[in-house]
């Protein structure tokens, strides 16, 4: 259930519950009022649990780019004493070999900085969206407790003059 769903539920309770006939206050069922509460705690950090995941996917991304760097110089290496052993021509082989080794780190710093380039699209996605919720509930929860203050506010006004009203007749 989304944030705001909950937040819908809340107030709906709010607007189901009993009004005491003095004062204007309203018996809310705790119970349920607190389920909801709960339940809205639950549904926020959804998108801290996925950018937690995302930098989980980073940490596990780059290791594989380490690893295979790692692999590909342990062949490049192999190649080099190969050509080597093979070959009369030991210049040759060894240009070879160096250009096979800066061309693998060369990937393997690609590789890296793509990983780090998409896990941090995530993380700047979730968090976005992670933002944008709690902005939402709050502007939605500033909304609701305006209007609570303003029928409030014409209780306490209708409260005001019933008792003008009650010292006039005296």
């Amino acid at each position: 259930m989304e944030i705001l769903d909950l937040i819908d539920t809340l107030e709906e309770l709010v607007i189901q519950s009993r009004r005491l006939p003095v004062g204007g206050n309203l018996v809310v069922d705790r119970k349920r009022m607190l389920d909801v509460i709960d339940q809205m705690r639950l549904a926020v950090p959804a998108d801290l649990r996925q950018a937690q995941q995302i930098i989980e996917m980073r940490d596990q991304i780059v290791e594989e780019a380490h690893a295979t760097a790692r692999q590909t110089l342990e062949r490049t290496e192999a190649e080099r004493g190969r050509r080597l052993e093979e070959s009369s021509i030991i210049k040759e082989a060894q240009e070879r070999s160096q250009q096979m080794l800066m061309d693998s780190e060369a990937r393997a710093r690609q590789i890296i900085a793509e990983a780090d380039a998409t896990a941090a699209e995530h993380m700047s996605e979730a968090a976005e969206a992670a933002s944008k919720q709690l902005d939402d509930a709050d502007q939605y929860a500033l909304e609701v407790l305006s209007r609570l203050e303003n029928q409030l506010q014409a209780f306490l006004d209708s409260i005001g003059v019933s008792i003008s009203s009650l010292r006039e007749k005296r």
